[in-house]
């Protein structure tokens, strides 16, 4: 499979949320340190209670922001180098392209992305396994009865990792 570079919706949103909640927070402790409680002017009678909660709002949801951002780019980066450690030390077998189906949990444009569906067969057990893709933006109903390598964890897992790439698979109009 051709590793080009991809932005990673995962990434690309765990990164905004980080950036932004750093922001609200350290504005929020900012706020606290350097404004003068009087100046606040708000529904509560005492400013000290303005100021409070003024920078309790910002550094409590930038604070929040920032943990879902970390969390988000922790799975993003923890799922790529999986599929690095498959793809360079995972056990090798070929798979047979057995069916397409759409991923109705995600939506783009009002339209959904597609997955590959692969069977394995042992030649030794007869025991079927059946594999899936990540989504792919494109109709790749040309693409059934191909072969793709799919790795296989070594350790025994049941972790795999489909390399499917659509521009290698020849595709049948």
């Amino acid at each position: 499979m051709k590793h080009r570079p991809v932005i990673n919706a995962e990434e690309l949103i765990g990164g905004i949320f980080t950036f932004l909640g750093g922001v609200f927070a350290v504005m929020g402790v900012a706020f606290f340190l350097f404004m003068d409680p009087n100046t606040v002017e708000g529904t509560f009678d005492d400013p000290a209670k303005n100021h409070l909660a003024l920078c309790g709002t910002f550094t409590v949801l930038g604070l929040i922001f920032f943990l879902v951002g970390i969390v988000l780019l922790i799975t993003s980066i923890r799922k790529r180098r999986l599929r690095k450690a498959l793809l360079q030390n995972g056990r090798k077998i070929y798979a047979t392209i057995t069916g397409i189906m759409e991923d109705t949990s995600i939506e783009i444009n009002h339209s959904h992305p597609y997955r590959v569906v692969c069977e394995y067969e042992d030649p030794y057990s007869g025991e079927k396994r059946i594999f899936m893709s990540a989504s792919f933006l494109m109709d790749l109903s040309g693409c059934i009865g191909a072969t793709v390598p799919v790795y296989l964890d070594s350790n025994g897992g049941d972790l795999y990792c489909v390399d499917f790439d659509p521009d290698s698979v020849p595709h049948r109009y």
